[in-house]
C-alpha cells in the first residue's frame, strides 16, 4: 500500500509540476506534455528532503535525459534520476506536431 500512495503522490507532483513550474523551453510549444506512464522513486533509507529534475522528452514521448536541477539531499538524486528514465509521456505540440522538449519536476520525499 505504501508503494500505492508513493507513486500517487509522485504522479500528483508531475501534474502539479506541469501546470505551476516553468519548464526550459515552454513558449516552444503550444499543447504541453501529459505524463502517460510514471514510476515513484525509492526512498529506501526514508530520508525527506526535495528534488527538482530537469527531463528531455522526445518527440515520441520517451525520456532521452534526464538531470538534476536542484536537490536537498544528493542520496535521493540516482533514485529520481532512475525513476523518471522510465516514465514515458504524450509529447509536447507545436501546430499540431510532436516536437521535443524539456520539463522540470519536484518530488518531496517524506521519511
Amino acid at each position: 500500500m505504501k508503494k500505492f500512495k508513493t507513486a500517487i503522490h509522485a504522479f500528483l507532483l508531475a501534474a502539479l509540476a506541469f501546470s505551476l513550474l516553468p519548464a526550459a523551453n515552454a513558449a516552444d510549444w503550444d499543447e504541453q506534455p501529459s505524463v502517460k506512464k510514471s514510476v515513484a522513486p525509492e526512498n529506501p533509507n526514508n530520508l525527506d528532503g526535495m528534488v527538482m529534475a530537469t527531463i528531455n522528452i522526445d518527440e515520441k514521448g520517451f525520456v532521452v535525459g534526464a538531470e538534476i536541477a536542484k536537490s536537498t539531499d544528493a542520496t535521493l538524486d540516482s533514485e529520481v534520476l532512475d525513476a523518471v528514465k522510465q516514465w514515458r509521456f504524450n509529447p509536447a505540440k507545436k501546430g499540431g506536431s510532436a516536437i521535443a522538449c524539456k520539463i522540470n519536476v519536484p518530488f518531496k520525499f517524506k521519511g
